[in-house]
């Protein structure tokens, strides 16, 4: 990984710690959350599937894969160095294969278009190598990405700090 990509990897790793700090849903959701690379646009990660995260017949709950969609899709915003990474407007999530408890998932998350004011991700959850959900999440981010470009202007950086 370059010395970029350790930077982003740095800056995301501690939004991801101010997240769990608060502890708030994400918190809950992704206190195991291991960070594994970052670079501006992308990020993978990867999450032990405990028993909270099942649903009543011994699945991963879809509304947790759901939630890794939006933060997985939120954290590769976040690699772009923006402070905040604006609010969701839109998102999918097509379950593709069961997981359950023992096992790990992986996550790729990406930013397919960073506009003015929406950012597209897609975001890929696998399990044992096996893809197993799949969604995509939009988000408003014109204010992020104006406070960005004013934030560059002052300083020549920026940092992550919050969703």
């Amino acid at each position: 990984m370059s010395a970029a990509g350790t930077s982003t990897l740095n800056n995301v790793r501690k939004l991801m710690q101010h997240v769990v700090e608060r502890k708030g849903f994400d918190a809950y959701c992704f206190e195991n959350m291991k960070l594994l690379s970052a670079d501006i646009g992308r990020v993978r990660g990867e999450i032990p599937i405990t028993k909270g995260y099942l649903n009543a017949i011994g699945g991963t709950h879809g509304g947790w894969l759901s939630t890794l969609v939006d933060v997985g899709g939120s954290l590769a915003i976040a690699s772009h160095g923006f402070p905040t990474t604006g609010v969701s407007t839109d998102l999918s999530v097509s379950f593709l294969a069961a997981s359950g408890e023992g096992s790990t998932v992986v996550f790729d998350a990406q930013v397919l278009k960073m506009g003015r004011t929406l950012a597209y991700t897609r975001v890929d959850i696998f399990s044992n190598d096996k893809m197993i959900a799949t969604g995509s999440h939009t988000k408003f981010v014109a204010k992020e990405t104006a406070a960005a470009t004013e934030s560059s202007k002052k300083t020549g950086e920026q940092e992550c700090n919050s969703f």
